[in-house]
């Protein structure tokens, strides 16, 4: 019986330290989640309003992101080309396209495209290791590559895949992103303009992907992952990355759905109703 039990006891943790071991894929990310790389937002303003003292940072949390504003440096109500906005946040691993990627549950395989992250898109920008080989004058279009490996029992097949983006500044049409999978037809996202009182705004972009559009059987039991996005802005002079992933979650826009409003509204009314009452 002594022995039953601790062969019981050993199949035991053998099955947790495999159970431990197992990572289930969660997000591959290019770039990394720092708000454009500003790592202290106070003093950041948005351009809008005079004289500019608008926060960039809205909700004050220290990282600039969707709905918020990539900042006025110089407070001269203008984010663009040519106005003193020009910014590098990058580390010295994002320059040279090697930084680590963010996530879980997957070996990289030769993913790229950091070194456009983190830094203005700008034609007037004049500091050192420009993105683009041909220097800041349009086009400046990003490129980013996932190029990974997922094992079989790190994501279950036909599970819904995303692809998120974080961009901000963008105002000059046209522009648009390709989407270039493992084994299905590309597919072209349009881009929605910011508000002519948005300058600078930041964006966020979900769009749900088929899992079988980035993965592709890998002969014994896995997954290898591609997706190639192309941002395509012949005549955009200043925009900016945070960074792109692929996701088994959505990103929030940070913009309430109608339904949420609408709840609100309702609750406002009740809320609203209740005062009057209390008040007659």
């Amino acid at each position: 019986m002594h022995k039953f039990l601790s062969g019981v006891a050993a199949i035991a943790a053998i099955l947790t330290v495999a159970y431990a071991q197992a990572t289930p894929f969660n997000f591959i990310r290019i770039g990394d989640l720092d708000g454009f790389g500003f790592t202290n937002t106070t003093g950041l303003v948005r351009a809008t309003g005079a004289p500019h003292t608008t926060p960039a940072d809205t909700n004050g949390n220290g990282l600039l992101q969707q709905t918020e504003f990539l900042p006025d440096l110089n407070a001269n109500g203008s984010v663009a080309t040519g106005s003193g906005d020009d910014f590098d946040n990058r580390s010295a691993a994002e320059v040279a396209n090697s930084s680590p990627l963010g996530g879980s549950g997957y070996s990289d395989l030769g993913s790229s495209g950091s070194k456009w992250t983190d830094i203005s898109l700008s034609t007037s920008f004049t500091g050192p290791n420009f993105p683009d080989p041909n220097g800041p004058s349009v086009p400046n279009e990003p490129s980013f590559l996932f190029q990974f490996h997922v094992n079989g029992g790190d994501i279950l097949a036909g599970t819904p895949v995303f692809f998120n983006l974080i961009f901000g500044d963008y105002d000059v049409v046209p522009a648009n992103v390709h989407l270039t999978y493992a084994s299905s037809s590309p597919q072209t996202l349009p881009l929605a303009t910011q508000p002519g009182a948005q300058d600078g705004l930041i964006q966020a972009i979900p769009t749900s992907l088929s899992f079988f559009d980035v993965f592709t059987a890998d002969g014994i039991g896995g997954w290898n992952g591609l997706l190639r996005v192309d941002f395509i802005a012949p005549n955009e002079p200043y925009t900016a990355f945070d960074f792109v992933e692929l996701s088994v979650t959505p990103i929030s826009t940070g913009i309430p759905e109608p339904a949420t409003i609408g709840l609100l509204g309702f609750g406002l009314a009740v809320l609203g109703l209740s005062r009057r009452r209390k008040s007659d």
